[in-house]
C-alpha cells in the first residue's frame, strides 16, 4: 500500500469513529423540562409557561425555581439562556434537598449587574468567583456546565467563566430559577437543555 491510499484509509477510519463517538454521545443525551413531561417540578412564585418549545419564567417579587425530580452526578448540563435587565436567575446544580439555596447547592449565577461582581453571570456561587465578565441582558446566550467529580467549570458563550473544585455536595437536582427584584416583572427564558452523563 502507498503512502497516500494509508492515508486515505487513515482519514476514513478516523472520520468513522468521529461519527460513532458523536453519535453514541448524543444517545447519551437527555433533554431536561419538556413540556409537560412528568420528571420536574415547579416552586414558588413565578409565571412558568412554554411557548413554541421556550420555558419562560416570570416574576415581580419572591423566588421561584423549577427543578427535576432525578439526582445527577458527573455530568456537561447545556443550554440555552435570555434575561431581561430586571430578572435575576441561576442555574442551581447538585441540590441534596428540594430547596435553593447556597447552602444546600451550587448556583451557576444568571445575573450581569450583581451587586457583588464576583457573583456575576457565570460564576459558581459560592465556590467559584467570575472569571471574565460577560453581557448577557436582552439576547440569547449559551451556557455549558461541566460536572465531574469535585470538579465543577461553566462556560458562557464558549468563554469558561468559571472552574473550580470543591467536596461539599456529591450529587443532586437540578433547577432554573427565577428571582424578582420587587420593582418590575423581570423574565427568564431557557431552550435547548440538554444533559449528557459523563459516566
Amino acid at each position: 500500500m502507498n503512502v497516500t491510499n494509508f492515508i486515505k484509509k487513515a482519514r476514513l477510519h478516523l472520520l468513522i469513529l468521529a461519527i460513532l463517538v458523536l453519535n453514541s454521545s448524543c444517545k447519551n443525551s437527555q433533554t431536561l423540562f419538556q413540556e409537560n413531561a412528568s420528571n420536574w417540578d415547579k416552586n414558588g412564585d413565578a409565571t412558568w409557561e412554554f411557548s413554541d418549545g421556550i420555558l419562560n419564567g416570570s416574576i415581580m417579587r419572591g423566588n421561584s425555581f423549577v427543578m427535576t425530580n432525578q439526582k445527577y452526578d458527573d455530568y456537561i448540563l447545556e443550554m440555552e439562556f435570555s434575561p431581561d435587565a430586571a430578572i435575576n436567575s441561576g442555574v442551581y446544580i447538585h441540590c441534596s434537598e428540594r430547596v435553593i439555596n447556597t447552602e444546600k447547592c451550587y448556583e451557576v449565577n444568571i445575573s450581569d449587574t450583581n451587586p457583588t461582581p464576583a457573583n456575576r453571570t457565570g460564576s459558581i456561587v459560592p465556590i467559584a468567583p467570575q472569571l471574565v465578565a460577560v453581557e448577557t441582558i436582552n439576547k440569547w446566550n449559551t451556557l455549558k456546565i461541566k460536572v465531574e467529580g469535585n470538579h465543577f467549570q461553566a462556560w458562557t458563550n464558549g468563554t469558561l467563566t468559571a472552574d473550580a473544585t470543591d467536596d461539599k455536595l456529591s450529587d443532586g437536582f437540578i433547577a432554573l430559577q427565577a428571582l424578582g427584584n420587587n420593582q418590575t416583572d423581570g423574565k427568564i427564558q431557557f431552550r435547548n437543555i440538554k444533559i449528557t452523563p459523563l459516566k
